[in-house]
């Protein structure tokens, strides 16, 4: 029996939340279904998903970590949004190449393809399209292919 059905939200720091509400509408198509004032704290639902929610947080005292290394990120390190088809996760790399920030090398692990995106916080990310087709073929490191050119 499945318990759980995926993850309902994700809960990050933002220095601005206006800003990063505007790129998660751009890339992703987002809706905003909350977005709340407590005193000096500003929060908000942003739905990427039909079950996936983005809840930052925006608060004076506390700014994002910005840019570090993989596995030096802290608790969380990063999320992957799962792209609904392979012609999504071709149009969701033309947003995020758009903006400027990332080239969206492609990178084939054999069951799914993946590529990095940053936040205007300097949250590094992915999106992910799990292939219908195929095998596990390819999941080591080792065997991975990485495209420019998608």
């Amino acid at each position: 029996m499945q318990l759980v059905n995926g993850i309902h939200h994700l809960t990050f720091i933002t220095e601005d939340l206006d800003r990063l509400i505007a790129y998660y509408r751009r890339v992703f198509d987002a809706d905003v279904t909350l977005d709340v004032e407590e005193g000096p704290v500003r929060h908000a639902f942003i739905q990427v998903g039909d079950t996936t929610v983005l809840h930052p947080f925006q608060l004076p005292e506390i700014t994002p970590p910005g840019s570090l290394p993989m596995f030096e990120r802290g608790r969380l390190d990063h999320f992957a949004l799962n792209a609904t088809s392979k012609s999504a996760f071709g149009e969701i790399r033309k947003r995020v190449i758009a903006e400027g920030r990332d080239d969206c090398v492609v990178i084939d692990m054999g069951l799914l393809l993946l590529f990095n995106f940053t936040d205007p916080d300097d949250g590094e990310h992915e999106v992910v399209w799990w292939k219908t087709e195929g095998s596990d073929d390819g999941i080591l490191r080792k065997d991975w292919t990485y495209i420019k050119d998608f």
